[in-house]
């Protein structure tokens, strides 16, 4: 069992991942559904993108600003707004700056209901294209992230879309850097605190919670390696500011990442139910890595879970568990094992013999 030692963050989930060479380094609490509060307004911006991409809309396409939308998201709500004035009508591009930079509730809701006639339907529209790039554990019920039990999300799902926005959407990907915004000859500058904490941060943003405290997705380029972190329920701003720095910028933390596993190597062993052989290897699909501490002296752990025993036949790289890495007994980091070659079924006296070992395993 490899020794190696954990990274202490003050949030109670958090995730990063080495964009670069598309491996995930460090994860923890990262599948537990949360509340993305302002972190909404990635998805709401990249659905407004997919509209753009079809044709319905341009940047140039005006909407209005209703009634709802204004006394919902803009002054008379004293929420983060664009200051948008009540029935004026206002570009798809201008509306893009005040969602991303001014973090504009007013903006989120005209462009949903300008495109979707309504914040429920656009909100179907936010999860139809969450499923098509893999985001499996979300329901997003609006588009500005006010509090309803059922708008959730988890880490994966954030980063798999901030993955997919620095993919595919480079220009959408550039607007979250922009320092500031005039609308209404009102100036603001960009609402993302951690624009200004953290040197070459450019994106995504910053949300809070009443339930779960503070949370932000960031990403920048640290010497050519492109990294990605989401982080949720700090505590404090402060502790938000010094996690983020943490992930996104180890070295200056005294961290250093640690190459555990290369893609396909053997890991352990599972029991095999039935077949030909009686275990099976377990092997990793991708390289395992996670960031470490050198001078702290509690070390972590490596335990491999799956269910057990595997009942043959089983085709190589078939998908039957995964290494947990742990700290302190909270698993920090997940990756999946698979099995290392093919395993048929055996014969009747093996199967028979299986059987009563499955019987005394059960008994006992």
């Amino acid at each position: 069992m490899p020794t190696a030692h954990a990274v202490e963050l003050k949030a109670q989930a958090a995730t990063l991942y080495d964009f670069s060479n598309k491996s995930l380094i460090f994860s923890k609490n990262s599948r537990v559904l949360l509340a993305p509060a302002n972190l909404t307004k990635l998805m709401t911006a990249a659905t407004v993108q997919q509209a753009i991409h079809t044709g319905e809309i341009t940047p140039q396409t005006t909407f209005t600003v209703s009634e709802h939308a204004w006394r919902t998201g803009g002054a008379p709500a004293r929420v983060t707004t664009m200051f948008a004035r009540l029935k004026s009508k206002i570009p798809v591009a201008d509306l893009m700056n005040g969602l991303i930079v001014q973090s504009a509730n007013d903006a989120a809701i005209v462009l949903a209901e300008g495109i979707s006639g309504s914040e429920e339907n656009f909100a179907k529209r936010m999860n139809e294209f969450g499923k098509s790039i893999g985001m499996k554990n979300s329901n997003f019920i609006n588009p500005t992230g006010f509090p309803d039990d059922k708008h959730k999300s988890t880490l994966e799902d954030l980063l798999l879309l901030a993955n997919y926005v620095i993919e595919h959407e480079p220009e959408l990907h550039s607007m979250f850097s922009i320092d500031r915004y005039t609308w209404n000859k009102i100036t603001q500058r960009n609402k993302n605190p951690l624009i200004r904490e953290i040197e070459g941060l450019d994106g995504f943003g910053a949300g809070f919670s009443e339930r779960e405290g503070f949370a932000a997705i960031g990403t920048l380029d640290d010497n050519g390696k492109r990294y990605v972190a989401v982080i949720a329920a700090s505590p404090t701003t402060q502790d938000r500011i010094k996690d983020m720095k943490t992930l996104l910028l180890p070295s200056l933390a005294g961290l250093k990442l640690a190459k555990l596993y290369q893609p396909g190597d053997q890991v352990s062993d599972a029991a095999v139910y039935g077949g030909q052989k009686q275990t099976v290897s377990l092997m990793t699909s991708d390289a395992v890595a996670t960031l470490i501490n050198p001078n702290d002296k509690d070390g972590y752990k490596l335990r491999v879970v799956y269910n057990g025993p595997i009942a043959a036949p089983i085709p190589k790289g078939t998908e039957v568990g995964e290494l947990q890495v742990l700290s302190k007994n909270d698993v920090i980091y997940r990756a999946t094992l698979v099995t290392g070659e093919d395993v048929a079924i055996g014969d009747l006296r093996d199967r028979a013999w299986d059987a009563l070992g499955e019987f005394f395993y059960q008994l006992f």
